[in-house]
């Protein structure tokens, strides 16, 4: 849908080029208002460990 100019994040980019080693660009979404939020964090780090299968 739509026309794809919009860029993919380097998360998708490396999950479609079959690269598994995404552990960094998944944390990195955990702000909130421009700003790193420690609750987000902990929590993209506890959703990282439950759902990676290497």
């Amino acid at each position: 849908m739509g026309s794809g100019k919009i860029p993919k994040s380097t998360l998708i980019r490396k999950l479609e080029a079959g690269d598994r080693n995404i552990y960094r660009e998944y944390i990195a979404f955990c702000n909130y208002k421009g700003k790193r939020h420690s609750m987000l964090l902990k929590r993209r780090k506890a959703e990282f460990a439950f759902l990676y299968i290497p």
